[in-house]
């Protein structure tokens, strides 16, 4: 009869051995991960990874494969799919409004620095050219839309509803529009191809650069706030794996400020996360 007894307790225990095995081998996996396969939508924030972190990983004995995206959505489904490990081109406001159209829970691993949107305008010098029934362009995803309202409350041209939240601000939350704008809403990457069919236009700072926008054109730039610092993003269940700490630590190196701080194509356009 105990013999009877004991064999259930053996089959249990070697249930539990095996899951134990199970999460043990999982860990190891994942601290064991030495390929980090990188999405890289439009965005000049790219050379931070191309001609500094992407070096100092393979230091660290990584490979490092970099896949090129046409816009940051399709960089965020592939994050999903489980395509890529990471993106970095993307704040905190993009980020909450795609998870909650995609049901999706992408986080933040850490700010990077940043480049802000801008106004530009090839046909005018000035704000103060602004006049009646002028054409501006802005981005349509709903977090630039929103800054982009923001900037030009700011100025001045239009004026918001007053519980208006940052994140969600949409055209139907102006309520004067003293010149009577017209907006054309494109994404953030056509917008530099019209500079010359509008008289104003918003876009990401990155953008603009890879672009090859003039710094000339550039008329008022916006004040960053915490929620529209870019970020490097990934999977929840990869947050706090040996990898995505060195990721961290990278963009937070001396290496990288020294980089932002002296390279031609960066000086002076990057902002250090607050």
């Amino acid at each position: 009869m105990k013999k009877y007894l004991y064999l259930p307790t053996l089959i249990l225990l070697g249930l539990v051995l095996i899951s134990c095995d199970t999460d043990k081998s999982k860990d190891i996996k994942q601290s064991d991960k030495k390929e980090i396969v990188v999405g890289l939508p439009p965005s000049m924030h790219n050379i931070l990874m191309e001609r500094v972190v992407k070096p100092e990983l393979e230091k660290k004995g990584y490979s490092v494969k970099l896949v090129n995206f046409s816009s940051l959505r399709d960089a965020n489904t592939a994050l999903v799919e489980g395509s890529i490990d990471m993106n970095a081109a993307q704040h905190q406001d993009y980020l909450d409004v795609y998870n909650k159209e995609t049901h999706n829970d992408l986080v933040s691993l850490v700010h990077i620095p940043s480049i802000s949107a801008a106004l530009f305008s090839q046909k005018h010098h000035s704000i103060n050219d602004i006049a009646s029934n002028q054409i501006i362009a802005i981005p349509n995803d709903p977090s630039n839309t929103s800054r982009s309202l923001l900037l030009l409350q700011k100025i001045g041209w239009i004026k918001l509803k007053p519980d208006t939240q940052s994140g969600i601000i949409t055209l139907n939350d102006i309520i004067e529009n003293s010149y009577n704008l017209k907006f054309k809403t494109l994404l953030s990457e056509i917008i530099p191809r019209v500079l010359g069919e509008v008289d104003y236009a918003i876009m990401p700072g990155g953008v603009a650069w890879l672009s090859k926008v003039p710094a000339d054109n550039v008329l008022i730039q916006e004040e960053l706030s915490p929620n529209l610092e870019l970020m490097v993003v990934v999977k929840k269940e990869d947050l706090n794996t040996a990898w995505a700490n060195d990721v961290k630590q990278l963009y937070q190196s001396d290496k990288l400020k020294k980089f932002i701080e002296e390279d031609p194509d960066a000086k002076g356009r990057f902002i250090w996360p607050k």
